[in-house]
């Protein structure tokens, strides 16, 4: 069947699906099965006379256009097409049931068949025979023919029964009718009873198509293909449906890296059914090189070539990938050797052959190809090639004697005092107009290039005299080549002559600003910015630089070249500016280069320019404006502009003014009502004013200043910087050390006095109070946090809290509260745990602080991992040690201890003075001691100091801190060291009923251990303590509530429940239901519910769910229903 098979000329597909998507329509692929399909069961039983009538039909032109239909057939309904199917179906059988016994059995007649009358007897006899009885013996049986070899290629798809036949043509006859929707049903019911039908596939695409429905038409080709996996054909066209589109749709449009991801696959469906078939690996190659994916596809270039090695196309594919790729100088020989095999071979073929298979070798593969020399670093060879190669395209293939020259160019000069010094030239062989001139002007630079490179500075020289750029026809010469002259000026500028360099930049720009649809981008603009650097024009360099970094955010050697002129300034501003600058560009260097597999440094991702003469295009897109709500947070200042710094910052303070007022007037809006819009308008607002504060680098030290820049650690580098940048690396180091001389090796040598950095800030920043500051930080937190964005509201309070500014303890005491609240209300316990460890240590230790640790950790609807953490344990540990210490030297020594100042920190308490970081999230919670530089504050400063330790007299063991970490061991299943814990905090409170609690779980917990030597003993002893605090809640505190006294009965039938007593447990569950009925009574007849507190927690739906349980597991269910009707029942 032919491939390419169009519609029928009267169907409404061959105008509609050809027109919008040419051969490959959804049409096209329905048509490769059409011939499987018969229109009418009879037809296919009947002659060729009869099937020739078919295209005889007594039809005008307005019917067949109007979809015309035999009024026979309009009444047929589905169950006469069912019986036609059935009817055939037979029909087919029997005759294949004929067939086969005709040629089996002998043809001699029977008289009669058992069990068969004698007219039926001679009728299937008469059948057999052909209609013959004669009853002589039958002859010998012919030969069986010879089995024929199998038709190589792929195998075609089953033919679908009679009746799925039938509907597929009756699908056709609707989608004729244009009765799309009808159709479309028809054809997902053929689909429902037998899925493996490509046909249905294929006709529901095409109806899809039709309806403008472009991806169901999509997903329904693929699905037929699955179904003829080894029609590689098949796949190929499916492929290109998908492609059908894509070079008009925006590289950031979704959909069109979709239909390339489809393209490959189908592609690659159609290798696995013929790998030696080169259009649908190069078509896989060309669809990856369209996502981006260049190093895939040119392993799928080189494959191909080994079938078809002269294919031109797939040579500049393959060249096109090579440049493209992380590393081009890995897949440089490559790409070479290949366009030197098409290049001998058509050397070979004699003089003036350049037709190679798709295509011809043109001035532009002559460029690609010198590319890969320049890349290698192969200067001499490239220079060899390009005058052999340009030679034989101007048709002066057999002047092979020029090559005994190498070291000159005379060839190419403008005149003939040179070339006719040489004996083997013989004038007037060749026309004048095939030497010199005739070397395009590209050619010409790249060899004036190459000449440069190798050190040959004559014939660079005599060639330069023929790229004068100051010529009257430069602009016109160089106006379709203008990237030779970037190549001119930087091998000039690289070989000391930034002058002569400077008129090929200057000639570039005045080429851009005629032609309008070429730029002057990054590269150039450093180039400029080198050029008037080396002649001395600081400040043409620095706005050509600075340009450059405008242009291009990621430019690298930009950014360099402006810190190395900020580096010799003598103002510490410009010193900074340079240690900015160089962070960034190692930063920028690090996320843009990567290491392969051999671990050498390659680049992530590198677009060559184009090679070749300028292609007409249109104007280059201007630049997308940056987006308001992410500015950039590093912008370089000219340093001779102090006037437009003035202006920059009074701009600054016109826009945080204008955000205050935002702030201020939809405050009550934004946190006391549901209004989103105004709570947006507030965030947005507020960040602004956060970012702003936060980019003042007087208000941070320098290390956090330049974290918050993005510029990573201080120190000199890190593992994360490349080892190509170890210079770049010095220099931070070096600027690093000269800004900020007290962190490095030279503090010991600098006065004391110069050490301490005394800021007298004023009393507000950009006409704001910094106590109104510091509200915006803490409730943007708040409000970050309320729209569950928990880690932008940490990282604020970490802003809050490393400023200097905020140094007093006053301050620091609400950023961390607020910092808590944070944590408490996202449920994060790491951060709770990190929080309460700051103020158990740094603010304010004692009992007070280990109860907020404790209740932080119990509001927080998180499993224990974090309360019961190593961390944490250790340090709840260290602090009852330090207790310890404190108590024995007081009772020992009987003095007072020595101040927070004057004690040399012990190794732990050295650990617990640095910073807890978070391993999820790499951020400080916890803020470390303050340092002398941050104890002042405005005008009138307030010195603050660790607390300190209170007088001897009061120095005791704390109860809080022992229960907290009994409790901790008690989490963990360590019931016999929290026993311990337990047993000290009851020496010092015998009477506390929380302690006694503890003591008797810890003990029941501990008999029901496997481990446990005496059970009974334990029992016993835990069910004392228990009853302790049972009557210590119940009888002997005359001011305990309804709540404690529910809490008592529940907790002991809770633990009588605990061993299997539920006998006794039901008694103390009934009593907390008893004091809710006491309470229901006295609050019905008006008076007053008793002594209860509204935070108390109420323990009667438990109590009431655990009597249910009990009464089910004992079988009495009445009174289950009881309980449960009494107690819980929803309000």
């Amino acid at each position: 069947m032919d491939d390419r098979m169009d519609i029928d000329d009267h169907s409404p597909a061959h105008d509609a699906g050809e027109g919008r998507t040419g051969v490959y329509s959804a049409a096209y692929f329905y048509n490769q099965y059409d011939d499987d399909i018969p229109l009418d069961p009879e037809l296919m039983a009947g002659g060729d006379d009869q099937m020739d009538g078919l295209d005889d039909y007594d039809l005008d032109d307005e019917q067949m256009q109007d979809g015309y239909v035999d009024p026979e057939e309009e009444f047929l309904d589905s169950d006469t097409e069912e019986i036609r199917a059935e009817i055939h179906k037979f029909e087919t059988v029997r005759d294949a049931w004929l067939a086969e016994h005709r040629a089996d059995l002998p043809s001699a007649a029977y008289p009669t068949l058992p069990g068969v009358s004698k007219s039926m007897s001679k009728q299937i006899n008469n059948s057999l025979n052909d209609g013959t009885t004669t009853g002589t013996a039958p002859s010998a049986p012919a030969p069986k023919p010879s089995r024929s070899r199998r038709k190589l290629g792929p195998r075609k798809p089953p033919r679908p029964p009679p009746e799925i036949q039938i509907r597929i043509a009756a699908a056709r006859k609707a989608f004729d009718r244009r009765e799309y929707q009808e159709a479309i049903n028809m054809v997902k019911e053929i689909i429902r009873q037998r899925p493996a039908t490509p046909q249905a596939w294929n006709l529901l695409s095409l109806i899809h198509e039709e309806l403008d429905n472009r991806e169901a038409a999509t997903m329904c080709l693929i699905s037929g293909a699955w179904l003829i996996p080894k029609d590689a054909r098949h796949w190929m066209n499916v492929a290109l449906y998908c492609l059908y589109g894509v070079d008009m749709m925006d590289e950031s449009d979704p959909r069109r890296k979709l239909a390339l991801e489809r393209a490959v696959m189908c592609y690659s469906q159609a290798l696995q059914a013929d790998k030696q078939n080169v259009e649908a690996r190069t078509g896989k190659a060309d669809a990856l090189m369209q996502l981006g994916q260049s190093h895939l596809a040119l392993a799928q270039y080189l494959r191909a070539l080994k079938v078809q090695p002269l294919n031109i196309r797939t040579v500049r594919n393959l060249a096109e990938a090579a440049l493209d790729g992380r590393d081009p100088r890995k897949n440089a020989e490559a790409a070479k050797a290949a366009y030197r095999h098409i290049i001998e071979y058509l050397w070979s073929q004699g003089d003036e052959v350049y037709e190679a298979m798709e295509g011809g070798f043109e001035w532009s593969d002559l460029r690609i190809y010198l590319e890969f020399f320049t890349i290698l670093e192969q200067w001499e060879q490239g220079a060899a090639e390009l005058r052999r190669v340009a030679r034989w395209k101007l048709g002066r293939r057999a002047e092979e004697f020029w090559d005994r020259w190498p070291g000159e160019d005379r060839e190419w000069d403008e005149d003939e005092k040179r070339r006719e010094l040489c004996e083997d030239y013989e004038p007037g062989r060749f026309s004048p107009m095939q030497y010199g001139r005739a070397l395009p002007v590209d050619l010409r630079a790249r060899l004036h290039v190459f000449r440069m490179k190798m050190g040959d500075m004559y014939e660079a020289e005599r060639h330069l005299t023929s790229l004068d750029p100051t010529a009257e026809t430069a602009v016109e010469d160089f106006y379709d080549f203008p990237d030779c002259l970037k190549d001119i000026g930087n091998a000039l500028l690289d070989n000391e002559s930034p002058a002569k360099a400077l008129q090929y930049f200057d000639l570039y720009e005045q080429i851009a600003d005629q032609a309008g649809d070429i730029s002057m981008d990054a590269d150039i603009l450093v180039s400029l910015g080198r050029c008037h650097m080396a002649l001395g024009n600081k400040s043409a360099a620095e706005e050509r630089f600075i340009a450059a970094i405008e242009d291009d955010d990621d430019n690298i050697e930009a950014r360099v070249c402006l810190a190395n002129m900020y580096e010799h300034v003598s103002d510490p501003e410009g010193r900074e500016e340079a240690f900015l600058l160089v962070r960034d560009a190692m930063n920028l260097e690090a996320n843009q280069y990567t290491l392969d597999q051999e671990g050498n440094l390659v680049p992530k991702r590198k677009r060559r320019r184009a090679t070749g003469p300028r292609k007409p295009r249109k104007p280059r897109d201007p630049n997308k404006p940056r987006d308001p709500n992410n500015p950039k947070k590093y912008v370089p200042r000219r340093l001779i502009n102090a006037e437009k710094r003035k202006q920059v910052d009074l701009e600054r303070t016109k826009e945080a003014t204008k955000n205050y007022e935002i702030v201020q007037e939809l405050q009550e809006r934004a946190f006391h009502s549901d209004d989103p819009e105004a709570i947006q308008n507030w965030t947005r607002a507020a960040r602004d004013l956060v970012e702003d504060f936060r980019s003042y680098k007087e208000f941070y030290p320098w290390d956090k200043y330049v974290k918050y820049l993005g510029l990573g650690g201080t120190g000199g580098g890190g593992a994360a910087i490349p080892s190509r940048n170890l210079k770049l690396a010095a220099m931070a180091e070096r600027l690093r050390q000269g800004l900020n001389p007290e962190n490095g090796d030279g503090a010991d040598n600098i006065p004391a006095t110069s050490k301490t950095r005394v800021l007298n800030f004023p009393s507000a920043h950009r006409g704001i109070p910094f106590s109104a500051w510091l509200d915006i930080f803490l409730s943007l937190a708040f409000a970050l946090v309320r729209q569950n964005q928990h880690r932008e509201a940490y990282v604020v309070c970490h802003a809050a809290r490393d400023s200097i500014v905020w140094t007093a303890t006053d301050s620091t005491y609400l950023i961390h509260v607020a910092w808590a609240s944070c944590a408490v209300y996202a449920g994060d316990e790491e951060t709770c745990v990190a929080i309460a460890r700051y103020f158990m240590r740094d603010y304010l230790p004692g009992t007070d602080s280990y109860r907020m640790f404790a209740a932080m950790c119990r509001t927080c609807q998180t499993p224990v991992s974090w309360y019961t953490s190593g961390p944490a344990q250790k340090f709840i540990l260290r602090q009852i040690k330090t207790m310890d210490a404190l108590v024995m030297r007081q009772n020992g020594q009987d003095e007072f201890p020595p101040a927070a100042s004057q004690r040399s920190p012990s190794k732990s308490q050295q650990q617990q003075q640095s910073p807890i970081k978070s391993q999820s999230r790499g951020v400080d919670l916890v803020a470390p001691p303050p340092t002398a530089s941050q104890q002042s504050t405005n005008d009138t400063t307030a010195t603050t100091t660790n607390p300190q330790y209170p007088p001897p007299g009061d120095i005791t063991l704390d109860v809080a801190l022992l229960t907290i970490y009994g409790h901790i061991l008690f989490t963990t299943t360590s019931y016999s060291y929290a026993l311990s814990y337990f047993a000290r905090a009851a020496s010092l409170d015998p009477d506390n009923p929380l302690i006694n609690l503890s003591i008797g779980l810890a003990y029941v917990h501990y008999a029901l251990k496997r481990q446990a030597t005496n059970r009974q003993y334990l029992l016993t002893q835990g069910f004392a303590f228990l009853f302790r605090y049972y009557r210590n809640r119940t009888e002997e505190d005359a001011t305990a509530t309804v709540g404690q006294k529910m809490e008592a009965h529940f907790n002991m039938g809770r633990a009588y429940s605990l061993i299997g007593l539920g006998n006794l447990a039901g008694g103390f569950y009934g009593r907390v239901l008893e004091e809710a009925e006491r309470v229901r009574d006295k609050k019905g007849e008006g008076g007053e519910e008793g002594k209860r507190s509204k935070w108390e927690e109420t323990l009667v739906v438990e109590a009431a769910y655990n009597v249910r349980c009990m009464c089910f597991l004992l079988g009495d269910v009445k009174g289950a229903k009881a309980v449960a009707e009494r107690w819980l029942v929803l309000e």
